[in-house]
Parts: structure tokens; sequence; C-alpha cells
């Protein structure tokens, strides 16, 4: 096991410890491990390796739970690292990055904000409450994790793909959205869970996804587009 999956699980054996955990979804790259374990190491969901361990609060009023989070990262060797001129703080190690995430209030919130209960800010950002509305608890290690429903991860990923300002990392979205997307197609319930939270979807959004989506999987695209 890297130094970085062992100390991604260590925070979450901490925040569990805390009473925490119940309250976050962990969103971003990270799924990609445990959607894996979750389909039985199933070698054709990707790997992605990335420094960040992204968190969401999908209900800001549901953070009850009261811990000082901060604390609990520095005992695990995380340093806050604050942002100028917004004061949004992220945590970081040498091997990982956390952050703490929350959906996007109507037009827009451009200050961190404050969870009193976990004595932390977090970055509002769109489309995040595709994740938060469809999630999934897995046990990992005797943990119970949340994730986003891993239907809901592709579709989010082909709706902020071209929103990314670096092509690497939209690249990167579309390729993992692809793979874990086809995959996903492959059984019979998930085939069915793509297309109800699709259909579920504002149209808005759901033009952002098919125009991601056409050019990079024709198999998704049928899915997405044909009546059951």
């Amino acid at each position: 096991m890297s130094e970085q999956r062992r100390l991604s699980l260590k925070v979450l054996k901490e925040f569990h410890k805390a009473g925490v955990l119940k309250d976050l979804v962990l969103i971003g790259s990270w799924c990609h491990y445990f959607y894996r374990a979750y389909f039985n190491d199933a070698p054709e969901i990707p790997l992605v390796r990335t420094l960040d361990l992204d968190f969401l609060i999908p209900k800001r009023q549901l953070a009850k739970t009261k811990a000082d989070v901060p604390e609990v990262l520095a005992g695990l060797g995380f340093e806050p690292l604050r942002q100028y001129p917004s004061g949004l703080v992220k945590y970081g190690h040498p091997d990982l990055e956390v952050e703490f995430l929350v959906p996007e209030r109507g037009r827009g919130e451009d200050r961190p904000v404050r969870i009193d209960a976990l004595g932390i800010n977090a970055q509002a950002l769109r489309f995040l409450g595709i994740l938060g509305d469809h999630t999934m608890e897995v046990r990992h290690e005797g943990l119970p994790i949340r994730l986003p429903e891993p239907a809901a991860y592709v579709l989010h990923k082909f709706i902020i793909a071209r929103r990314r300002a670096r092509p690497e990392k939209e690249e990167r979205d579309l390729l993992a959205a692809k793979e874990l997307g086809e995959f996903l197609l492959g059984d019979a319930v998930q085939r069915v869970k793509l297309r109800e939270i699709f259909t579920d979807l504002p149209l808005k959004w759901r033009r952002k996804v098919l125009d991601s989506v056409k050019s990079e999987s024709k198999p998704l695209y049928d899915c997405l587009t044909n009546p059951f």
C-alpha cells in the first residue's frame, strides 16, 4: 500500500473516531479506489492518482456533530493552507491535500462557507448537488464511507470536464468518466441508475452531459438518449 493511500485511510479513520465521517461524502478521484473494491476489484475501473482528498458536505445544516477537524488533521501532520484573498483554508501534507466543499446556492458564493460545527470553511461549487443527492455507503476496513453513486459520479464528471481551465484536467476527467461509465453499462442495475439520475437532472445540466458524452462515448450516449 502506498503512503498516500495509507494516509487517506488514516484520515477516514480519524474522522470516523471524531464522529464526523457520517456527515461527509468522499468525492473526487479517490472514489475510484472504493468503486473498484465495491465491484470486486474490477480492472476496468481506472485508479486515478491524485493528491486531493475532497469531502462534500451535502447539506450544511446536517453537519451537527461538533468536532475540531483542523486539530484532527494536525494530529496526522497536516498544516492549514490559507488562500488569499478568498480566505479558503485547505489542509496540506507532503502526500495529500484535504479540502471541504459544499453545493453552491443560487447565483453563486464568492466566499468560503463557514461550517461552525466542524471548525472549517468550505468552498461552494456548482453542480455538486448531483453528488450529494445520490449517495451510497460502502464498508472498507470496518469504516462506513459515503460515496456518490457511481452513475452520479460519471454524470458529474461529464458536466464539469468542459469547465476545466487546464486541458490535461479536462482530458483526465473525460477519460475517467468514459471508462467508469462504460463499465457501468455492463451492469443492469447501474445502467438503470444512469438513466434515472440523468433524467432527474435539470434540462441545462442534461444538455451539458450530452455535449460531452456525444464526442466521447457512443454507448453512453445511446444509453442516455434512447428509451428503456
